[in-house]
Order: structure tokens, then sequence, then C-alpha cells
């Protein structure tokens, strides 16, 4: 039985990874098609050539660190290198939680360092090749050091958490731990961007000024408290434009990249707003967050029902059970239900953008909001000419042709 859990860990991956760089391959074919009537409006031949090519660049880059990774796996996997170093961790402590605290802890460590290259030549190399990199070495820097340490503090003590549940629990191990990556999750959605956005960026209320009277008479119009209205400097690490929506209740807030306000006039900011509010008021960020927390559930129930399963660990070369490995070879099992998940996910993310355009057309204008979205779209050289199994596959928003069809069609 091992062995055959083994194979399907493989098999899965590999499935994995072929099905997705070929859609990858049909998306990057897909985009150098010539431009039709109605995108020639919007990309001029230069601009398309450029975005055909940055495309081609990130889809090359993609499928390296795709194949680099999946090949580290299987030699992994097939070489039993965690349960050598599953093996060395327990030559260090005894106790169960410390021993899958150091495994995860060296894990994490290996997998960020061996991802360092790709991380630097993304940012760096192809980023900057395209003009789109704003980021300094030392920002660069700063930003993986930071990041270690909110994933030691935060990660460190939720997991901890969950570990004591399993020593301790048992059999309410999933049900409980369910529960306090709920609550810990919806604590994130509501305060992250208060508690953690500013370790990263800048973030402050928007000046006085044209842009924010007239936003604040459209939020008056719609009876949107505009308390927590925020502006993140974005371009101290890209020149594109974005804004997003977060939060519940009083603790709801919107932020707008300066590279947004900086690209577009103020009635398209104000339409990219609208359409933040429209996720608030057609409540999409509380389906989201059921969505999420019903994913979790799925996972978590199936996790506790397996945990104990002693073949799990000896798929992986070890005879000694443990959590850590458990739950290694169980994720890697789960792939497919995560792929199916992923995709439902998307197309709930999908349709949700739909109905934020049409509320931002008609709670405010509709040709500011289609004139914002090419701006945005052309800005970051977005392949406007996708392929459909693709963008089913992969886009959390749909196309730019699909927005402005729906906008047109409503």
């Amino acid at each position: 039985m091992a062995r055959l859990l083994l194979a399907l860990m493989i098999a899965f991956m590999v499935l994995d990874f072929l099905s997705e760089q070929g859609l990858a391959y049909l998306n990057n074919k897909s985009s150098k098609k010539p431009l039709t009537p109605e995108l020639q409006g919007i990309y001029s031949e230069t601009e398309h050539a450029k975005s055909v090519a940055y495309g081609g660049a990130k889809f090359r880059f993609a499928l390296a660190g795709s194949t680099f990774s999946l090949l580290l796996i299987v030699l992994a996997l097939t070489l039993h290198w965690f349960a050598t170093l599953d093996n060395f961790v327990r030559g260090l402590v005894t106790n169960e939680i410390q021993i899958s605290l150091i495994f995860i802890a060296l894990v994490s460590l290996l997998n960020s360092t061996l991802s360092l290259p790709f991380s630097v030549y993304g940012t760096f190399g192809l980023e900057a090749k395209f003009g789109f990199n704003r980021t300094t070495p030392k920002t660069f820097v700063l930003d993986r050091v930071k990041g270690v340490l909110v994933g030691i503090i935060i990660g460190g003590v939720l997991l901890t958490a969950i570990l004591w549940i399993y020593q301790e629990l048992q059999g309410l191990f999933w049900i409980v731990t369910w529960g306090v990556i709920s609550v810990f999750s919806i604590l994130m959605f509501m305060f992250g961007t208060s508690v953690l956005l500013p370790l990263f960026n800048k973030v402050t209320p928007l000046e006085d000024g044209e842009l924010k009277t007239e936003i604040e008479q459209y939020c008056t119009s719609q009876g949107y408290s505009l308390r927590r209205l925020f502006v993140m400097d974005g371009s101290k690490r890209s020149s594109k434009a974005n804004a997003f929506f977060s939060g519940l209740g009083k603790s709801k807030t919107i932020v707008l990249f300066d590279t947004l306000i900086e690209k577009l006039n103020t009635r398209e900011v104000v339409a990219v707003l609208a359409h933040e509010v429209g996720h608030y008021k057609r409540k999409h960020t509380l389906t989201f967050l059921i969505f999420s927390n019903v994913q979790t559930f799925i996972l978590i129930s199936l996790l506790g029902a397996l945990l104990g399963y002693q073949e799990l660990a000896t798929a992986l070369g070890s005879e000694v059970q443990s959590f850590h490995l458990s739950a290694l070879a169980f994720f890697l099992l789960f792939t497919p239900i995560s792929t199916l998940l992923g995709f439902l996910s998307n197309y709930l993310t999908r349709r949700n953008e739909y109905d934020a355009d049409l509320f931002s057309k008609n709670t405010y204008e509709v040709e500011p909001m289609k004139s914002a979205l090419r701006k945005i779209s052309t800005d970051s050289l977005a392949n406007l000419s996708p392929h459909p199994w693709y963008v089913l596959a992969n886009y959390s928003h749909p196309t730019l042709t699909q927005r402005l069809a729906n906008i047109d069609a409503n």
C-alpha cells in the first residue's frame, strides 16, 4: 500500500504539472493571435507585440520554475529525503510538537532558499526588462526578512496550537482545528490590512482634494461609510496599478495603489472605487469568506480522518508515524481535489467581478469604468486573447473583452 500511495503522489503531481503547462502553452500560443477589430482600439501593434513578448517571457520563466520544483519533489520522494530529515530532527529533540515544528521550519527554509534565485530573476530580470519593477535590492531583502519573521511569529503560533490540539484531543482534532483556523482567518480578513500591510507598505489616508471630494460624494450617495479609505505606495515595488477591498463591518477597508491614482483620471478612479464598494454591497467578501471556510472544513475533516494512517508516513520512507509526514503525504494526495476547488473558487470570483462591474456602472458612470479597465489592462501588458481553457482554470477575473461585453450587455 505504501508503494501505491507514493506512486499516486508522484502521478498526481506529474499530471498536475502536465495539465498546468499544457494550458500555459495554449495560452501563450493564443496570445500571439492578430488583434481582433474590437481590440485594435485598445492595443497598438507595438503594444501588442510587447504584450506577446512579456507573456512569452513569463511562460518560459514559469515553466523553468515549475520543472525545477517537480524534479526536486520527485527526487525528495523517491530518495526518501523527508524521512531522512525526520530522522535528523529526532536526533535533536524528542518532543513530538518540537519535532514537527523544526521539521516544517527546515523544509520551509530549504524551499525559500532554493526559490530565491527565481524570485531574484523574476523581480530584477523579468519584471525589470519590461519596465515594471521598482523594487530596490534593499526593499527586496527587507521584504524577505519581514516575511520570514511574520511567518515565524504568526505561523509558528498557529502551527503550535494545531499540533497541541492533535496531540491532546485526537478524535476531536479536526473540528477544533477547523474552528481555530476559521477564527484566525476571520481575524486576518478583518484586521490584516491594518496590522500586516503597514509592515511592508506605507498606507496613508487619501489627501483632501478633487479626488477625495468626488469619492465622498459617491459614497454618500450609496450610504457607504468612508472611514477607511487608504492610498498604498504600490509604486515602491511595481508600476502596475491596482486596488482592493478587505474587512467586514466597521473594519471594511478600501486600498488604492498610488499607481492607480497616477495613471487614471478622477472619474476613472471613482469608478474603480465604486467597483470595490460593489463587492461589499453585494456581500461578495462575506460569501467568499464563507466559501473559504467551507473549503477549509473539507480539507481539515479529510486530514483528521487520515492523519493516523501509518501508511502515509511509510510512503515517505519512515516507519515512525508523525503529524508532519502524514500531513505532507496527505496534501500531495489532495492535489486533484485542490485543483477542483480552485476551479470552483475562480468561477465564483469571476462571477463576483462581473457583478461588481455592473454595480459600478449602475451607481456611477459606465464610460469611466470601461476606460479604467482598458488602461489597467494595457498598462500591465495583459494578454487580451487568452485561451478560454486557461481562463477557466486560472483566471480569478474575467478577461478584458468579457468584462466590457458584460457591461455593454447589461
